[in-house]
């Protein structure tokens, strides 16, 4: 199933799981296994518990399915955006005017972007270019909209990139969220 996936893509699913590849001949021989059981439950897969104990030891969240195989580090390190990094958003939010409201959230979804896609916060994202076209499917959509949310502390919608499908759009529709309709210039009244 992953045979035309790219090294990028492959090492992104394998830091989100903590699962590593299986060569063909180690997934038919699991299969043949499984089916052997008679079971109908199985999930054959090579599990990188190592990896995840040592994410987890740093701070890092342990991926769902194998909290029950890894035990999750102290919380004395934080593993996404706080309420003290969402209060500093709305900050500097309230302290720009609308045009560098409108860049500051550009910035930081193109920075989320590129996070998400493995490339680091420094990678130029284009701001007008699809995000399917560069590399997302549903499951980056997803990591996508789940960072922003942490970082603006507002629900949004599971379907956040499909909807706004360029870094420009989901930049204009959380400026909308945050700031609201701008105030239009002062209209003067004569007495």
């Amino acid at each position: 199933m992953a045979a035309g996936t790219d090294d990028l893509a492959r090492s992104r699913m394998n830091r989100r799981g903590g699962l590593l590849p299986l060569t063909p001949a180690e997934g038919m021989a699991l299969f043949d296994a499984a089916v052997r059981t008679g079971q109908s439950l199985l999930v054959p897969a090579k599990l990188d518990l190592r990896g995840v104990r040592a994410e987890a030891a740093a701070g890092a969240g342990v991926p769902h399915l194998l909290r029950g195989l890894v035990r999750a580090a102290r919380q004395q390190a934080h593993t996404g955006p706080t309420g003290d990094d969402r209060g500093q958003l709305a900050g500097r939010l309230a302290a720009l005017p609308a045009e560098g409201q409108a860049v500051l959230l550009l910035d930081l979804v193109r920075a989320q972007a590129a996070d998400v896609l493995g490339h680091g916060s420094g990678h130029p994202i284009d701001p007008d270019q699809g995000l399917f076209e560069i590399g997302f499917d549903s499951l980056t959509a997803i990591e996508l909209r789940n960072r922003l949310r942490g970082l603006t502390g507002h629900r949004l919608a599971p379907n956040l990139v499909f909807a706004h499908p360029t870094p420009a759009l989901i930049a204009a529709h959380l400026h909308e969220l945050l700031c609201g309709a701008q105030p239009a210039a002062p209209v003067p009244v004569s007495v």
